[in-house]
């Protein structure tokens, strides 16, 4: 009785030591990650970006939770990131597709284990945005999601270079002269006229770019596909 009783004690005593152990660590099981775009949409497209951040955004929030399905907080996440385009579809030639940022960035769970990102696009038409998040906060690391979202997108930074500046009046005024262009319909209503013009003006006037470097698309060899395929 007393040896059926000790190992009872013991195995208690194991699965509270294995508790604890799980406990304030980051479990990919039970952690999740969530992608959305907010702000602009229109029917052919997911968002309108602009670099000073009030028009869409991409968002991708994290909840990170130990195995014990709690909370992780102050966990440092890394979100990395890259895009590909199709230059053959609906970007303008030579355009690129281009992530605002550097490619990776890291962030800090709340109390409630969630932590947030928000990204910018440059460019225009049809890409694959490729991201995935890591807790840095075990060693070693843990791999918590991942995903390749295919989207269209407009940006007041038409041909992807990083800033809004005359170059990219060159990509627009042959919209706005012929009424027809995906880019540059920027208030989602063709035709392409001076009402898109109010949503170019702004950017272009403070010279909006993106901050802290930028991360090219792919060289657009690849076919991606066309906008029917917007996540949206």
């Amino acid at each position: 009785m007393k040896k059926v009783l000790m190992l009872g004690l013991v195995a208690v005593a194991t699965l509270g030591l294995t508790g604890s152990a799980m406990a304030g660590l980051p479990c990919a099981a039970y952690s999740s990650a969530s992608f959305s775009i907010g702000g602009t949409a229109c029917g052919d497209a997911d968002g309108f970006f602009s670099y000073q951040g009030n028009k869409a955004t991409i968002d991708i929030c994290v909840t990170v939770n130990d195995c014990l399905q709690s909370p992780v907080d102050t966990c440092t996440v890394r979100l990395d990131y890259g895009i590909k385009y199709d230059a053959q579809g609906d970007l303008n030639a030579g355009t690129n597709g281009r992530v605002c940022g550097t490619g990776s960035t890291l962030g800090q769970t709340s109390a409630n284990g969630v932590v947030c990102f928000e990204l910018l696009l440059g460019g225009g038409g049809a890409a694959v945005l490729d991201w995935t998040v890591t807790a840095q906060c075990a060693s070693p690391e843990v791999f918590l999601a991942g995903a390749s979202d295919t989207l269209c997108y407009r940006a007041t930074d038409f041909n992807g270079s990083g800033n809004v500046n005359f170059f990219d009046t060159f990509k627009y005024l042959p919209q706005l002269n012929s009424g027809a262009g995906y880019t540059g319909n920027l208030n989602c209503a063709p035709p392409v006229n001076f009402f898109d013009t109010f949503q170019y003006l702004p950017d272009l006037n403070a010279g909006a770019a993106c901050v802290g470097g930028s991360i090219f698309g792919a060289d657009g060899t690849a076919v991606i596909g066309d906008c029917s395929g917007k996540i949206n």
